[in-house]
């Protein structure tokens, strides 16, 4: 609320304006500019589309262009999993299935484990375990791994699982902060209940 104020007089009014619209021209404007050729300014460009879900047919172009090797992109997980998000809005389903196999192949151990914390947040459990699975798998006995692992089991409800790697975490914790988040962890699966994620 806006209000005009003069000696005695207050006359009040009302602003409004449509972020996602406002916000999207102005996107629109800088990457037809010089940032439209910096491939982390093209991918920011295109993870603000598909959070905002808008515009996914120019973010397809923005993430191929900040892909694209020839062009200077690279193809990191973060970027292969904005492309694969944009595909599956566009319901281009196979290829977004081959698209995040490739971004997996790239994705560091944290990275998977965001990105299973991600998928559950969404309410995509089976694919979060999936997810926190293939971590395990590919850098197997480590404190990540297992907190991801606690994480899935629960969301899928198998809180037996589920303590089972909070507790081998517990023993790997790396520090204070994350010792004290896991003893809270262990102790609410030993309650039977599961976690808030």
């Amino acid at each position: 609320m806006v209000a005009l104020e003069w000696e005695r007089w207050r006359i009040p009014f009302k602003v409004e304006t449509d972020f996602v619209a406002t916000s999207l021209a102005y996107i629109k404007r800088q990457m037809s500019g010089g940032l439209g050729f910096d491939p982390p300014s093209l991918q920011a460009a295109a993870q603000w589309c598909v959070a905002n879900d808008v515009n996914y047919e120019e973010a397809l172009f923005w993430i191929n262009s900040a892909t694209e090797p020839n062009l200077g992109g690279v193809q990191t997980f973060n970027a292969l999993s904005t492309k694969a998000a944009i595909l599956r809005k566009l319901g281009k389903t196979d290829e977004a299935d081959k698209t995040m196999s490739m971004a997996y192949e790239k994705a560091t151990v944290l990275e998977l484990h965001g990105y299973g914390r991600q998928l559950i947040g969404q309410g995509k459990n089976k694919e979060a375990l999936a997810a926190f699975e293939l971590n395990y798998k590919r850098n197997g006995d480590t404190w990540p791994t297992h907190v991801g692992l606690a994480r899935g089991y629960s969301a899928v409800g198998d809180l037996k699982k589920a303590l089972e790697h909070a507790r081998k975490a517990l023993t790997q914790a790396p520090d204070e902060l994350n010792r004290t988040s896991l003893e809270t962890m262990v102790k609410t699966l030993e309650e039977g209940k599961a976690l808030v994620q």
